[in-house]
């Protein structure tokens, strides 16, 4: 069994905190205690807090009209391809970079606040194009100038709020705070679905709205969180250029590849918007609720999994990885076989307005379980610094001559065509990951033994 590592080892009590006997006297069944405790914490914050989006989101899809929700829908597609390319992943090089060191405070902060500095400068650097990209993309649909400058305007705020969200919550993860990260997280959630609840019965919920109340929810997550992880890191008094020049070098390789998948994320929903209309934008749009099922598993595997791998011993390494992606992919399992035996059960979520949706919502989660796989991949392989050039490029190169070929033989006019674009794009990213995994044990078995 691989040893549990020691960032598993402290956190405040929870519901399995009294310890038997048995862990008192073993330090290995006290090592196991501590990491079901985690465990338990995660399972039971990210159900809170993930049970409450899906219902903010449901209702969304089932109260707002088929317009109102491609409007909604494609402003949250625009926040979360600019959110990736804003934080270009310097958010998440803090747990690697801090690695064993996690109890010196000043190396944390520094990292911290690299991070931050970072993260800001390409925020200001990027807004104006967010803001030119979706005007002229909401212009091609005719809709009102107000509708479209609110959404904007919830937009940039939701991007620079997220920022303060990834980079703090950094140092929770590396000590395995999950109460401090989560309790923010199901206030200003519950929050957020009470709002739309009264906005709903005054008749005053719509897009704009919707993706206000959205924007401030998370402005409010970040205030909380950066009050909660102060106590973990020292606050540099200035900028480290140093510092910056290091995480720099850490992610630079895989760059290209975050800034290709961060249009990736929501290239159907673009094509649609290019190339379909409203309706399909909608459809779109909806079945992106459903992806909302993984994210429990993806933050369980950035929580949970990234610090273990990070710090797992090179012999128990291998097991690790295997076992991980199988239990992920056993996990998907059931979830596709109810896809394609009972889709009814997934639509029913969605509402009447989308029931015509049946013939692809197996294919569509055959795609979000791929894509599930693959993520585990990358996470896993950032954790052990595996972050190499070629690997960015066999996943640039893959996904673009696939989806090109796609685009010339299919197009991606309806959603039907946008779902089998979808799992062609899912292939792609299992390969890639897949070939970043099998390169990293390979180099490591001939790099020194400080390479992780």
């Amino acid at each position: 069994m691989a040893v549990v590592p020691p960032e598993l080892e402290e956190f405040d009590r929870g519901p399995l905190s009294v310890a038997t006997m048995a862990s008192q006297e073993n330090p290995r069944n006290k090592r196991i205690h501590r990491a079901a405790q985690l465990v338990v914490k995660f399972l039971f914050g990210q159900g809170a807090s993930q049970g409450l989006t899906i219902l903010a989101n449901l209702f969304l899809v089932r109260t707002l009209s088929i317009e109102a929700y491609a409007q909604f829908g494609l402003a949250n597609g625009f926040q979360s391809v600019f959110s990736v390319l804003m934080d270009l992943g310097f958010a998440s090089t803090i747990v690697p970079m801090v690695g064993p060191n996690r109890d010196d405070a000043a190396l944390v902060g520094r990292y911290v606040r690299s991070a931050r500095h970072l993260r800001n400068k390409l925020f200001w650097w990027l807004s104006p194009a967010a803001a030119i990209a979706f005007m002229a993309i909401m212009h091609k649909h005719h809709w009102s100038i107000k509708v479209q400058i609110l959404l904007l305007a919830s937009i940039l705020l939701g991007l620079y709020s997220a920022g303060k969200v990834s980079y703090f919550s950094a140092p929770l993860f590396v000590f395995g705070k999950l109460r401090e990260y989560y309790l923010p997280q199901v206030l200003t959630g519950a929050a957020r679905l009470l709002t739309y609840l009264v906005l709903f019965a005054l008749r005053g919920l719509n897009a704009w709205t919707a993706a206000g109340i959205g924007a401030l929810s998370i402005t409010f997550n970040g205030f909380f969180i950066h009050k909660s992880s102060q106590m973990y890191f020292e606050w540099p008094d200035h900028e480290d250029q140093q510092t910056d020049r290091e995480l720099i070098k850490y992610i630079l390789p895989a760059s290209p590849a975050i800034i290709f998948a961060a249009f990736q994320s929501q290239i159907t929903l673009f094509l649609i918007s290019i190339f379909g209309g409203t309706s399909y934008i909608a459809q779109v749009a909806a079945l992106s609720r459903i992806a909302q099922i993984f994210t429990v598993l993806s933050m369980f595997f950035t929580i949970v999994v990234e610090p273990h791998v990070a710090r797992v011993d090179r012999t128990h390494l291998r097991k690790t990885f295997i076992t991980f992606i199988a239990l992920t992919t056993l996990a998907c399992v059931p979830l596709v076989a109810i896809a394609f035996a009972w889709p009814k059960l997934y639509l029913w979520l969605l509402g009447a307005k989308y029931q015509d949706l049946t013939n692809v919502m197996g294919i569509y989660i055959v795609s979000l379980c791929m894509n599930c796989v693959s993520g585990l991949m990358w996470i896993m392989n950032r954790a052990r610094k595996w972050v190499f050039w070629s690997g960015s490029i066999v996943e640039i190169v893959l996904l673009l001559g696939v989806q090109c070929l796609f685009l010339i033989f299919v197009g991606v006019r309806n959603t039907h065509e946008a779902v089998i674009f979808n799992l062609a794009s899912s292939f792609c990213y299992l390969f890639a990951h897949g070939y970043v995994t099998v390169y990293g044990f390979r180099y490591q078995e001939t790099a020194s033994p400080e390479f992780p």
